[in-house]
C-alpha cells in the first residue's frame, strides 16, 4: 500500500503538470479542461482527442482517489 501511495502521488503531480502544459503551452485543452477542438476549415471534420490525452484525463481523475484511499486505508501505529 505504501508503494501505491507514492506512485499514485507521483502520477497525480505529473498528470496535473502535463495538464498545465496542455492548457498553457500546447493549447490542446481549454482552461475549463474541455478539449480544444476547432473544426478544420472547409472539411467539416472535428478533431478528437487521442489516446495520450484521454489517458491524461483519466490519470487526473483517478490518481487523487487512489492517493486518498491509500492514505485513509493505512493502519495507525
Amino acid at each position: 500500500m505504501r508503494l501505491a501511495k507514492w506512485v499514485a502521488g507521483a502520477v497525480w503531480a505529473g498528470s496535473w503538470y502535463l495538464m498545465y502544459l496542455e492548457i498553457t503551452r500546447w493549447r490542446h485543452v481549454k482552461p475549463s479542461l474541455a478539449f480544444n477542438s476547432d473544426p478544420l476549415p472547409g472539411s467539416g471534420i472535428r478533431p478528437r482527442p487521442g489516446l495520450p490525452l484521454i489517458l491524461l484525463y483519466v490519470a487526473c481523475a483517478v490518481t487523487p482517489l487512489v492517493t486518498v484511499a491509500a492514505l485513509a486505508g493505512r493502519k495507525p501505529r
